[in-house]
């Protein structure tokens, strides 16, 4: 755990040194990148439940 930590924290702070260089926002690109990934977990989440919902199906006619 430890070394994720240490690893998120220098990703952090080679972001905003770069940020910095790029003259841009560093708390703007931080939300840019957790709205990313909230869109990508919802994507994930969309085709598991059509998966689901697929082999339910699926199901429901094997027994017929």
């Amino acid at each position: 755990m430890n070394n994720i930590i240490t690893i998120r924290l220098a990703h952090d702070e080679a972001l905003r040194k770069h940020c910095q260089d790029m003259n841009v926002e560093f708390e703007s690109i931080q939300r840019l990148l957790q709205a990313e990934r909230t869109k990508k977990l919802f994507k994930r989440n969309a085709l598991l439940q059509q998966n689901i919902e697929k082999e339910i199906e699926n199901a429901i006619a094997n027994e017929n």
